[in-house]
């Protein structure tokens, strides 16, 4: 049984690779320092939609923490682009906006809101890997 700020694996060692991609600096900084620290290596980051997409292509992550609202070209762009190459990638959308889940669908497995907390980032991680 997992806590909200541990992972849940089968034998407690589990090796979670991850990019990130936010459009602002300071942002991506924050996230990748936290995920690092929390034994997630992040194997890249990029500052839109189409470097996501190219990353996911490039290095295959277990998991994509990805903003919602990026200039040119956005989350939206990149959760189509990366579900035509790979249907089953884990992408985490986080955004400081309001939607509602049913718009997206099952495009994304997790949805995490800004400012981000890593609770909600474990609790996330944990939903996917239990429903898969």
């Amino acid at each position: 049984m997992s806590t909200d700020n541990q992972i849940s694996t089968d034998n407690g060692h589990l090796e979670i690779r991850a990019i990130v991609v936010d459009d602002d600096a300071d942002v991506r900084e924050i996230f990748i320092e936290l995920l690092e620290m929390n034994n997630i290596k992040v194997v890249a980051n990029g500052v839109n939609g189409k470097e996501a997409v190219e990353l996911y292509k490039m290095h295959h992550p277990d998991f994509v923490f990805l903003d919602y609202l990026m200039p040119e070209y956005d989350g939206l762009y990149a959760i189509e682009k990366i579900r035509e190459f790979d249907p089953h990638g884990k992408i985490i959308l986080v955004s400081g906006s309001h939607f509602e889940r049913n718009v997206l669908g099952d495009t994304v497995k997790a949805i995490i809101k800004k400012p981000i907390e890593m609770n909600e980032i474990f609790k996330a991680i944990n939903k996917i890997i239990l429903t898969t």
